[in-house]
């Protein structure tokens, strides 16, 4: 760079810097993309880890996945995320709802996007820690325990354990639970093709 006026400089090191910023935009979105098309999860996040606040927070999650099980019509991710884009109020408005009824004050905030969720088991299929699709429920100041299971397909419905981001220790029956042999052996296999 000797040889290099003072002009030439300069525009070399904006070159670089501009490639560098490239570079680091590409690595940022990258750590942020869903890895598993397909898949949406459902994440509770409790106001705090006061007794009260994890039982109101199980009991939001009753209320939400009631009403994603109403929503019968959903058969594809697409679908089911379109959805959920298109009534987040509405699911702000049913968690509010919720703890309205229960005494509380705290607000609610539903909001879709992808999120890193740890290893997860349900059953005998086990969810590997990575970036997913999520809607997320935070309840008043989200500082609590969370709670998460698998909205699209719905394994929501399957999981009995109420654990926050640890591994669940359900047994294999609760894949059964609700669903027919057929309809279970289905499920894992469009499970299993997600995941790989």
């Amino acid at each position: 760079m000797k040889g290099l006026s003072d002009g030439k400089k300069c525009i070399i090191c904006l070159v670089l810097v501009v490639i560098m910023g490239i570079l680091l935009f590409y690595t940022y979105a990258d750590d942020n993309a869903n890895e598993y098309e397909g898949i949406i999860r459902l994440h509770v996040i409790a106001n705090s880890d006061d007794e009260d606040d994890q039982e109101l927070k199980l009991k939001v999650r009753d209320a939400i996945i009631e009403y994603m099980e109403e929503q019968d019509s959903l058969k594809t991710a697409d679908e089911t995320r379109a959805y959920l884009q298109d009534n987040l109020i509405r699911l702000e408005t049913i968690a509010e709802g919720v703890i309205a009824y229960e005494g509380y004050d705290y607000p609610a905030c539903a909001s879709l996007g992808v999120r890193y969720i740890p290893e997860k088991t349900y059953g005998d299929i086990t969810f590997p820690a990575g970036n997913y699709e999520a809607l997320n429920i935070t309840i008043g100041s989200g500082e609590g325990e969370n709670w998460w299971c698998v909205l699209f397909p719905p394994l929501c419905l399957l999981e009995e354990g109420t654990d926050d981001t640890s591994e669940d220790n359900g047994n294999d029956d609760d894949l059964e639970d609700g669903l027919t042999e057929d309809e279970s052996l289905q499920l894992r296999w469009k499970l299993m093709e997600l995941l790989s």
